[in-house]
């Protein structure tokens, strides 16, 4: 993730620091003055005179969400919260009706055992103000981050300069979160795959009612490929957070996305025993998948920004300036795969020219429609199946005409606009069965359309559910 980005932030003084600490004790006098069984104050440690930048505010609400957890574990009652959020460093307080001893022997296993327990302060005072110790409940001493020697030792010593303990607690930060980030957004691919070829009745295509036009797949057969692939989407999401290139220098980036699809179509077809399941959404999946986390990288994780879905968009189109490039010398002669020919005879760029615009069709007609759908109270299942009508209807698929032919499809998808023009939502949804029956009586499947399906619904989850890094 882009260093400079994550580990800026103002810097203190030594005076500010003391102050800070005096303001700590002060605030746990005042909430212990109220009696509760214990009082836990939460810090995180820090080295050097930036005790604030966005590693730190996102470990903070890491080590808030493993409080709240156990406090919840141990059925217990918050009767008081504070915070301060100052640039000496981000504090909780938290007067609890929970025994001491408990609470701190939670906490002690969060610090040994969380991959970012090593930067937790969890300090738990009894009544009286006193401090429970690690070594009254049988931990042994905290270690150093650098040489496992006593960290108390190191301190009083000076073994270790601020800036080599820092630049170590970067590496255990940038670490977990890159791990933790890139997981979650490749799970959400799956996911995505998963409501995808389940979303049902999708004319032509496979679903959990039947498999369409197709003679060689099934709904198994998808779940399958699904679960091979996700390794790939986890990974091409860990390259984009990884990557410190300037956008001009992205291309770069797509370049290694498609030496790792290449790789994961070979996956694919092990796992398939040679369908092509996929293919499309390695392609277009790796891509969001990567760019999202580019955007990570660079812009720190909110995707409720209203900048986060054209940002992802340009940032695809700065990945692929180049990618019709081998379309621009074909010949009848050269022009061997199906999507050459449709370039060369019709100018039909199909997926590639999508991503290349940045997804248009995606960001500026699907997930619209699909936000609209959901607000009006229609389900996910719905709201994909008109949308996925839509994607029928306004994009070049490049497999229905494929399976017919370049005049059949452009006269459908003329009437299919028309009808869509017109027709309420549930009419839409009406004619599904129809449409089903006169796809698969002509062997049609639309699997373009899904593809795009399938990352309208990964968008929408990447929008809608946090990575919560417990």
């Amino acid at each position: 993730m882009k260093q400079k980005l994550w580990t800026s932030g103002n810097r203190v003084s030594i005076t500010e620091i003391l102050d800070a600490r005096e303001n700590r004790v002060k605030i746990q006098q005042e909430m212990l003055q109220k009696t509760p069984n214990c009082l836990l104050s939460f810090t995180l440690n820090i080295p050097g005179p930036i005790k604030v930048f966005p590693y730190v505010k996102c470990a903070y609400n890491v080590g808030i969400l493993i409080i709240l957890k156990g406090i919840s574990l141990l059925n217990g009652t918050i009767l008081e919260q504070r915070e301060t959020k100052k640039d000496t460093g981000w504090e909780a307080f938290f007067s609890l009706n929970l025994s001491p001893e408990d609470m701190k022997t939670y906490l002690l296993e969060q610090e040994e055992n969380h991959p970012l327990g090593r930067l937790f302060d969890f300090d738990v005072l009894r009544t009286n103000g006193s401090k429970l110790s690690r070594q009254e409940l049988g931990f042994s001493e905290r270690t150093c981050l650098l040489c496992n020697k006593p960290a108390f030792l190191c301190g009083r010593s000076r073994t270790h300069s601020a800036n080599e303990l820092l630049a170590k607690e970067v590496e255990i930060l940038e670490t977990f979160f890159t791990f933790r980030l890139s997981n979650h957004i490749g799970l959400l691919m799956q996911k995505a795959l998963f409501y995808e070829v389940n979303t049902s009745l999708k004319p032509g295509l496979v679903d959990r009612l039947h498999n369409g036009s197709h003679q060689d797949m099934c709904l198994a057969t998808f779940i399958n490929s699904a679960y091979s692939l996700t390794d790939f989407f986890c990974c091409c999401a860990k390259e984009g957070l990884s990557c410190n290139y300037s956008t001009e220098k992205l291309p770069l980036l797509f370049q290694k996305l498609r030496l790792m699809g290449k790789q994961a179509e070979k996956t694919m077809f092990l796992n398939t025993k040679g369908v092509n399941t996929h293919k499309g959404i390695i392609f277009s999946g790796g891509i969001l998948c990567g760019a999202i986390g580019y955007y990570v990288s660079n812009n720190h994780m909110d995707f409720s920004d209203k900048n986060f879905l054209p940002s992802l968009s340009n940032i695809c189109c700065c990945m692929l300036p180049e990618i019709l490039d081998d379309y621009i010398s074909l010949t009848p002669k050269t022009a061997q795969t199906n999507g050459e020919q449709l370039y060369l005879y019709h100018k039909i760029a199909g997926i590639r020219g999508e991503a290349k615009d940045g997804f248009p069709h995606l960001f500026t007609m699907g997930l619209p429609l699909f936000h609209s759908l959901i607000q009006k109270g229609f389900s996910l299942w719905k709201s994909g199946l008109i949308t996925l009508l839509h994607y029928i209807a306004y994009t070049d698929d490049t497999n229905l005409i494929a399976r017919s032919n370049y005049n059949f499809s452009c006269e459908f998808k003329k009437n299919l606009k028309n009808f869509l023009i017109h027709a309420t939502y549930e009419e839409q949804l009406s004619i599904l069965p129809q449409l089903d029956d006169f796809f698969v009586s002509k062997n049609i499947s639309p699997g373009g359309s899904a593809d795009m399906l399938a990352l309208t619904y990964f968008l929408y989850f990447i929008e809608n559910i946090p990575c919560t890094f417990l």
